[in-house]
């Protein structure tokens, strides 16, 4: 029987290579496989079969998805056919083939399917040597998007020890957290802001910490990652394979919730691979000839599940990214030459501008048009999807319209990602498309949509949120309406939206901070789909330490102001507010931004309260004058420093932050400018304090500059040349004296280490050629 069924699937698997398959022939396969329960290597070689472009073409066309895919999940879960059964057939189908590139600069190093295979393998050794008699290890990844945070994560899917991405945006008090409720054991740190967060952590935890990359700042028991694979003990592979679970959590994965902890949402194999399938038959036309340019974080479902999970099932390439910039996204592009992009609403808007920068959006012939995306984008860019946020109709149509099949999408990290999608050639603006394959949906009385199915989470980790779980339907907070099949958002009834970089932010958690101030009665969180957050403020008249009266509108700004500032002090940078208005009257059930139980219907309140909203994003950064003089300061920087627009002041002498000792010396005298401790010569009477970050060579050396910018100058991304300012021939006298610990703070990073070497330097610090020395001859991250 074995026998007969390997021939069959081995004449349909050339079939399929060929083109020349039919979905009868495929049906009569599976329903014999079905009733005769072949073993499970039978099951598995299927499988394979089944992952094919044109078995996923031709079940779609015959109208097939929903049955084909149920037994699909049937087959997974009987047949005991999880991560690692999966890759490694793909290491023995596409053994040759480039399964990663990794980009540094204009260098690519690349790993086979076979290489990344015996990787896995030589890693999960490693890491199955943690396990002890009544201790199973439980690993968590801390770490910027590279190949080894990569490889950690797929040694532990295949071989079933259970994983916890760690998203780098938590808080120090998020990450404590995480580290406490999944009980991590063992926890994988990467790159200056995991290592900033661990070292941040005030609780003790026994954890051993093992460093991708180098470990010299790290506190704590700690191992270099040479040190872990030396650990690695030889076990028969097949054996392993065969020990791991379907059903069990075998992974978690923290989103931010709506009170004060992150919630830990739990994955078992079926969910994992069964949304591969699902995946596959909703885009049968990507596969093995596919190159994913890939930056969004394999700490978030879409950047885990669909780039890097989703290119190795189709046994396509996965490029990482050398960094989420867009400048260095359009270097990568031309390098990698991709086929496939998933990227957050922004960059897509910004790849436009840049196209519309060009003046060519006007030309007659689309092939000029085309001509100039293909440029951008390395020739082959043929799929891309929008993911984490709202894009512009106008943006989905136009590069559609030019040969990019960009698709819409809504997901939550509870359904494995993906939700709907839009079908290709089927986009309806405004629409987020059809439900995905294996999904079921409905629409409760108030248009909340539920939704349940093999890719489901059965539920969050050490929580029973029966709120969401009810009657075998997961209960997304969120209010559409259907129409021919396509599902559009109208509004959400849960707490949890996006900024524009796709960034998750709970606007309850940050609003019930206000809790604790007698001066607010109400107070509205804005941020959705925005750059920043604001906020809109209610007051409590009733309270008797003020006198709305008497004071003036300067006075209970004031009052306000410093109470959002210690707010903030609770906040990440990107939850943090940056502006915010005190409103005239309450939020009202009447006017409609009330539910009867008095919570938000948010939709509404933006939409009543729009007029006094928009003035707070009228522009990106906030001007402070000084007669003809403008300094402007970008919403980011007072995003990172916690400071609010109207907190800021310059007295000709300094720019103060009211509430804060954070002040940066400037004065203006003609041409001559003092910024910081550095003497510079302009021709304007304009001040970008954003471009001259953005050009190190303005401000290496300048150590009063970039103790006011803090540490956030020196993991700059991009860098942009602004010849606005000169630094002058002539600086002023320097008297800096400065601390040990701010020298070794520079450790880790190359930036910071310039800059340090230049104070040095400039202080007439002989030991700055020691640190010129370490930059030279020390590792870079």
């Amino acid at each position: 029987m074995a026998q007969e069924f390997q021939s069959r699937i081995i004449e349909l698997t050339d079939s399929a290579l060929s083109g020349s398959i039919t979905a009868d022939a495929l049906i009569r396969l599976m329903n014999d496989i079905e009733k005769q329960s072949p073993p499970k290597e039978i099951i598995h070689l299927f499988l394979e079969l089944a992952h094919l472009p044109n078995v996923a073409k031709i079940i779609t066309v015959a109208g097939l998805t929903d049955a084909w895919l149920k037994q699909i999940c049937n087959f997974i879960s009987e047949s005991q056919y999880h991560v690692g059964s999966l890759l490694k057939q793909r290491a023995d189908r596409y053994s040759d083939k480039t399964a990663f590139k990794m980009i540094s600069g204009e260098n690519v190093n690349e790993r086979t399917y076979y290489q990344v295979w015996f990787d896995i393998i030589q890693v999960g050794k490693s890491i199955i040597s943690f396990e002890q008699p009544e201790k199973v290890p439980v690993i968590g990844l801390l770490t910027y998007n590279q190949y080894r945070g990569a490889l950690i994560d797929l040694a532990c899917l295949s071989f079933g020890i259970r994983v916890i991405p760690i998203p780098l945006n938590s808080t120090s008090d998020h990450l404590n957290f995480i580290l406490k409720q999944a009980e991590i054991s063992h926890l994988f740190i990467g790159g200056k802001t995991g290592i900033q967060l661990w070292n941040d952590v005030q609780a003790d935890h026994d954890i051993h910490v093992i460093a991708l990359d180098a470990s010299e700042t790290l506190r704590g028991q700690i191992s270099d990652w040479e040190s872990f694979l030396d650990r690695g003990q030889d076990f028969h592979l097949q054996e392993r394979l065969d020990l791991v679970p379907m059903d069990w959590s075998v992974s978690i994965m923290y989103t931010s919730g709506t009170t004060a902890n992150p919630k830990g949402i739990i994955f078992n194999q079926v969910n994992i691979v069964s949304k591969r399938f699902a995946r596959a038959l909703a885009l049968p036309e990507i596969g093995s000839q596919d190159t994913f340019l890939a930056y969004l974080p394999l700490f978030h479902t879409f950047g885990r599940y669909f780039e890097l999970l989703g290119s190795l099932y189709w046994g396509a390439t996965y490029v990482f990214a050398e960094s989420p910039a867009f400048n260095s996204l359009l270097k990568d592009f031309k390098i990698s030459q991709p086929t496939v992009i998933i990227s957050i609403p922004k960059r897509w808007a910004q790849l436009y501008e840049t196209i519309e920068e060009g003046g060519i959006l006007d030309a007659v012939d689309k092939s000029v048009i085309k001509s100039k995306i293909n440029e951008l984008t390395g020739e082959q860019l043929k799929w891309g999807l929008s993911a984490a946020g709202y894009l512009d109709p106008d943006i989905f149509t136009f590069f559609q319209d030019h040969g990019i099949k960009l698709l819409s999408g809504y997901g939550m990290t509870e359904a494995t990602g993906g939700i709907t999608m839009t079908p290709p050639n089927d986009y309806i603006p405004d629409s987020v498309g059809k439900s995905l394959p294996g999904i079921d949906l409905q629409l409760n009385s108030d248009g909340e949509l539920c939704l349940q199915g093999s890719y489901v989470t059965a539920g969050y980790f050490d929580d029973d949120d029966s709120s969401v779980f009810r009657d075998g339907w997961f209960h997304t907070g969120d209010i559409f309406e259907e129409r021919d099949g396509h599902y559009f958002i109208l509004d959400r009834k849960k707490d949890i939206y996006k900024n524009s970089r796709g960034q998750t932010i709970a606007p309850q958690k940050i609003e019930n901070l206000f809790q604790d101030f007698d001066l607010v009665n109400s107070v509205f969180l804005i941020g959705d789909g925005r750059e920043f957050n604001t906020v809109l403020i209610w007051p409590n008249h009733e309270n008797s330490l003020i006198d709305f009266q008497i004071k003036s509108e300067q006075e209970i700004r004031d009052l306000y102001s410093a109470m959002i500032l210690s707010v903030n002090n609770f906040l990440s940078p990107y939850e943090r507010i940056v502006n915010f208005a005190i409103i005239d009257r309450d939020f009202s059930e009447s006017e409609g931004e009330l539910t009867p139980k008095k919570t938000f219907k948010r939709k509404k309140v933006l939409t009543n309260f729009a007029n006094i909203i928009e003035p707070m994003y009228d522009r990106n950064y906030v001007p402070i004058h000084k007669g003809s003089k403008e300094v402007r300061i970008p919403n980011w920087l007072l995003r990172e420093i916690g400071a609010l627009r109207t907190d800021l002041s310059w007295d000709d002498q300094c720019i103060t932050i009211r509430g804060q000792s954070n002040q940066l010396k400037l004065r203006w005298d003609k041409n001559n400018i003092q910024l910081g401790d550095f003497l510079y010569k302009s021709e304007l009477d304009l001040l970008d304090l954003g471009s001259v970050i953005q050009a190190p060579s303005l401000w290496l050396g300048n150590d009063a500059f970039t103790a006011f910018v803090g540490d956030v100058i020196f993991r700059l991304k991009e860098v942009e040349p602004y010849s606005g300012i000169k630094v002058s021939e002539k600086s002023i006298n320097w008297d800096l004296n400065l601390p040990v610990a701010a020298m070794d703070s520079g450790k880790g990073n190359l930036l910071k280490k310039i800059h340090i070497a230049l104070c040095k330097y400039l202080c007439n610090d002989d030991s700055f050629n020691d640190t010129l020395v370490e930059i030279v001859d020390g590792d870079r991250e």
